[in-house]
Order: C-alpha cells, then structure tokens, then sequence
C-alpha cells in the first residue's frame, strides 16, 4: 500500500479524497489542449493548486507538458525556426533558477497571488487584443527567454511569453508551432533537472504523474470528440472565462477573502471592457481569421 500513499513535499500525506480529485481534474489538460489547441496547463494549474501545494502542482504540470512537447517537436521538426528556438532556449536557462528560487523559498499564499493575477492579465490580454503589430527583431527572443524560464518553472507557464513572441515576430503557422515546441521541450527538460536537484521534485509528484495517465488519455479521446463538435472560438473563450475564475479562486484562498469580493472585480471589468470593445475587437478578428 505504500506505493499507493502520497505526500507534499514537506511529508504531508494526503488523503485518498484529494488523490482522487487531482487523478480526475488532470483529464481537464488534454481535454482543453486538444479541444482548444493551447491552454491545457493554464487550466488545470489553478484548479490543482486549490488542492496541492504550489511546490507539487508545477512540477506535475511540467512533466506532463514535456511529454507531449517532446511529441509535437518531433512531428514539426522540419518546420520548426531552428535559430530562434535556440536563443530562446538559452535565454530561459537564466531565468529557470529564478523561478525555481521563488517557488522554493516564497510564500505558498504569496506565489498564489501572482499566479491569480497572471491568469487574469493573460486572459484580458487574450481576449481583448486581437493582433499585436510587427516587430521582426531578433533580440526580443532575449528577454521573452528569461521571463517564460522564470514562469516556467514557478508556475509551469512558459507558454504564454512565447506565443507573444511569435504574434510578434508573425512567424509562418508551421514555424510558429515548431519553434514553441522545440523551446517548450527544451526548456521543461531543464526545469525538470532544476527541480529535481532543488530537492522540490518529489518520487510522491512522480507517483501521482503516473496515476493521472488513464484520465489523461481519456482527456485526449474526449477532446478530440468536442473538437469535432463545437466553435473553437466559442470554446476558447470558454476557457479564459475558467481562467478568470480560477486566477480570482486563488486571490480569494490566498487572502482569505470572500467568493463574491474575488469574482466581482476582474468580471465587472470584464463587461465593460466588452461593452466597449468587444464590437470592435470582433471585426477585426473577423477581417484577420488567422
């Protein structure tokens, strides 16, 4: 039964109930990921950080993304911008230590917080700037490096730097998919070393990974059925609209504040900005579908 019993990292064991529930909300990454296309560690972060601590949360949601970014990099091999992952890669490795540090030694409340708020900034971002303008220089690749390492390994959040990175490049779809996985794969492979050496990547973690892998490949063959079914657009704003709510869950555990004084705020300005905004943000999404 020992195989069986998982703790956090400071040996707390925890209970069957929330074993459980983390197996089954690990169904939400591929779900979200195939069904959206992006978005399945964003969401499922929050959620699982409502229940484990931040220090086994990333870890898990980094292991998981370095398997299947390892997938996708060899399937985009041949289109993949070669030179510009590489800067990016090695841009990140400075700020891997950096998350790494605030994840080992800041406050479990304190990093929460700064997760809530970035899901909420990222989630406005997303749905309220449709295009961002041309900037083809190659030495953007040098602070959008360290940021997505530094988010990378406190939070396993590299992915929404970089796509910033290529909207402004305006990379080729094909280039533009490589060149995030290619950085993806290499980046989650030195997190990964960094945690582990940290003392913070647990067998506990590992263990839980392993258990999570049914509902995940149900996840997939469940996403793969709605993708077929239904408006992505309508489905990815779905899931910032789930990001939203989950980055305020987090403020309101962190700050022990009440549901409604969490969730008023960043959606009340959510209306706003769509009652001014969201006619004009639409035409131009719809004169730029891609």
């Amino acid at each position: 039964m020992d195989f069986f019993l998982i703790s956090t990292p400071e040996g707390v064991p925890l209970g069957y109930a929330i074993v459980a529930i983390v197996i089954a909300i690990m169904f939400l990454y591929t779900f979200v990921g195939i069904c959206a296309g992006f978005g399945g560690a964003l969401t499922t972060m929050p959620l699982i950080t409502l229940l484990l601590p931040l220090k086994m949360a990333a870890p898990m949601s980094v292991i998981v993304g370095t398997a299947t970014a390892l997938y996708a990099t060899w399937l985009s091999r041949k289109e993949t911008h070669w030179k510009s992952a590489l800067v990016l890669i090695l841009f990140s490795f400075v700020g891997v230590p950096v998350g790494i540090y605030a994840l080992a030694y800041l406050p479990d409340g304190l990093m929460k917080i700064g997760l809530g708020a970035f899901l909420i900034l990222y989630s406005f971002y997303s749905l309220f700037i449709p295009r961002l303008p041309s900037y083809d220089k190659n030495w953007i690749a040098m602070p959008t490096g360290v940021i997505a390492g530094a988010l990378g390994s406190a939070f396993s959040t590299n992915g929404p730097p970089v796509v910033i990175y290529g909207m402004l490049r305006h990379l080729a779809p094909a280039a533009f998919r490589g060149t995030l996985n290619a950085f993806f794969t290499a980046n989650n492979v030195a997190i990964i070393g960094g945690l582990a050496t940290s003392g913070i990547l647990t067998l506990s973690t590992l263990k839980l990974v392993l258990f999570c892998i049914p509902t995940m490949i149900l996840g997939s063959f469940a996403g793969q059925y709605v993708h077929q079914r239904i408006s992505v657009n309508v489905f990815r704003v779905m899931v910032f609209l789930l990001l939203i709510a989950s980055g305020a869950m987090l403020i309101k555990g962190a700050l022990g504040i009440s549901t409604l004084t969490a969730l008023v705020p960043p959606f009340a300005a959510l209306a706003i900005l769509q009652r001014l905004f969201g006619k004009k943000v639409a035409a131009i999404r719809a004169a730029n579908p891609t």
